[in-house]
């Protein structure tokens, strides 16, 4: 289709920013992308789509634009989900003669590839061989919202390619023969999440043989590596045919549109409940049941018939990616029917669990420990962020979801204090005193800490001594002073002279089990 094509779909409210003039230009496809160089992945004749991530100054768009040029591709547009376009780039393409179209917030990348496949998709009935009209069908349903799994099989069967889409944590999402074991789906996951360049080979050791596999990312306008889908597919990309290209560019479009769907309905699933958490701790239980019967995850059964677990997840620090926690623990959950998802960066899911008491306590049980697992994949691409959750028990009926919830938090706070990559703790594994401390807020924590460590630390930082390690040793230790000044290899008067110091300073009298308690609790709040 015609760059002027597209800007005609009036839905889209696309518009020139530069090079209105070569409107007439043919689209061959759609790529979305954010590296600052990208040409070793473009073909000729691409509509490049970009969040503009790559931009850190404005030297880069000139090096953007001049590797799209490279690369033969006719258009770029720019999404203004995160800012206006920046003059520099609109000078630049310019200055390479490339045209640049504005893609407002309200107009998602999917729908504009949807609408490029849907023009490429129209064209090609007329002049492609039955065998290869019969998989553009397929690939136009996908787009009309056809079955994503069926429809992908078929379409790579026909193509003669071997594929799977799998997500960022390694779950199954859609194959075109014998699915991959969850072994190699998390392997292959868990690889991609370090990687900052794609398409990328590797291989895959299963059985005592070696096989050669392509790994694609299925990205979305909104998409991050947290949550991407990835396509699979058999093979070394430098050794494919220019029609086993093709197959895969299509399959890649394909599957985006599926992604796009995929993360609207999240994404309204959640805008629906997003008074959940509010009308819980109001206890406002008869308009919970209403907005849980109103989810439409295809169960008969009433809201406050079932039991539930909930589950409660964070990133740390805030991303800068909006919405991240939520589509993170909506694709830790995915597999789960009937769950549902609610929040931005304070992420609530609620999953329902079925059976008799036992079977739900369980049920929560395979839950928690498939969180855990999924969680570890995840942890090669959380070098900026760290992935807190926390998991209630199962909770039978509405009433009793205000207190899931409760206990899903507190054990995500607990799991805040415990650090690591990623934490996932459940409410059943708190029976100590780090419940108290992890339902205690965040400033009072803080404050607490400052007012019978921050004499300490001082004093460390100006004399360089080891007070802070001298009282934790000596709390260790139950205020045993043979065994601590063993432990720490010093004279027991030296550990006596310190322990002085610590009691002048913070004016607590470690002889009393009182003023040991509340070092010992202060100490447990360090980051």
């Amino acid at each position: 289709m015609q760059i002027s094509e597209l800007l005609a779909v009036k839905r889209l409210h696309l518009r020139f920013l530069a090079g209105a003039e070569h409107a007439h230009r043919d689209i061959r496809w759609a790529y979305t992308t954010d590296l600052l160089e990208p040409a070793r992945y473009l073909r000729g004749g691409e509509l490049v789509l970009t969040g503009m991530m790559w931009r850190t100054r404005p030297a880069d768009s000139e090096v953007f634009v001049a590797s799209v040029v490279s690369a033969g591709a006719l258009a770029i547009g720019a999404g203004t989900a995160l800012g206006e376009v920046p003059e520099d780039l609109v000078n630049a393409c310019q200055a390479h003669d490339i045209p640049l179209v504005e893609i407002p917030p309200e107009t998602s990348f999917g729908v504009v590839t949807e609408e490029v496949l849907r023009s490429l998709t129209q064209r090609r009935f007329t002049t492609i061989a039955e065998t290869r009209d019969r998989q553009r069908r397929l690939m136009a349903e996908v787009a009309s919202g056809a079955d994503f799994p069926e429809a992908f099989a078929s379409a790579a069967r026909q193509a003669g390619v071997t594929a799977w889409v799998i997500s960022a944590c390694g779950r199954h999402v859609a194959s075109s023969g014998a699915p991959l074991s969850a072994e190699e789906r998390e392997n292959l996951a868990a690889k991609a999440l370090t990687w900052s360049a794609f398409p990328r080979t590797t291989r895959l050791h299963s059985g005592g043989e070696g096989r050669v596999m392509t790994i694609v990312p299925v990205q979305t306008k909104e998409s991050h590596s947290l949550s991407n889908w990835l396509l699979v597919c058999g093979g070394d990309h430098n050794a494919w045919s220019e029609e086993e290209h093709e197959a895969v560019a299509e399959l890649v479009s394909v599957s985006v549109l599926a992604r796009s769907r995929d993360e609207e309905r999240s994404l309204t699933t959640a805008r629906h409940l997003e008074g959940l958490p509010r009308l819980l701790a109001a206890q406002r239980f008869d308009e919970v049941t209403a907005l849980m019967r109103g989810t439409g995850d295809g169960d008969t059964a009433e809201p406050d018939e079932r039991a539930h677990v909930v589950v409660s997840a964070m990133m740390l620090p805030e991303p800068r990616v909006p919405d991240l926690a939520r589509r993170v623990i909506a694709e830790l959950v995915a597999d789960h029917t009937g769950a549902v998802v609610t929040g931005d960066n304070d992420a609530l899911a609620v999953i329902p669990v079925e059976g008799t008491e036992e079977q739900a306590r369980d049920r929560a049980e395979k839950i928690r420990a498939e969180l855990v697992h999924r969680a570890r994949v995840l942890e090669g691409g959380l070098l900026d962020y760290r992935l807190a959750v926390g998991l209630s028990s199962a909770a039978r009926g509405i009433p009793e979801l205000r207190g899931a919830a409760v206990e899903a938090r507190h054990a995500r706070r607990l799991a805040e204090l415990r650090g690591g990559r990623s934490r996932v703790i459940a409410g059943a594994e708190i029976d100590s005193h780090e419940l108290l401390l992890a339902s205690v807020p965040e400033e009072v924590q803080t404050s607490y800490r400052e007012r019978l460590l921050g004499p300490l630390v001082d004093y460390d930082r100006d004399h360089r001594s080891e007070l802070v390690d001298t009282l934790e040793q000596f709390l260790a230790h139950s205020g045993s002073w043979q065994r601590c000044a063993a432990s720490m290899h010093v004279h027991v008067n030296t550990l006596r002279y310190r322990i002085g110091r610590v009691e002048e300073l913070t004016g607590r009298d470690l002889s009393s089990l009182e003023h040991r308690v509340d070092l010992f609790l202060a100490l447990k709040l360090r980051d």
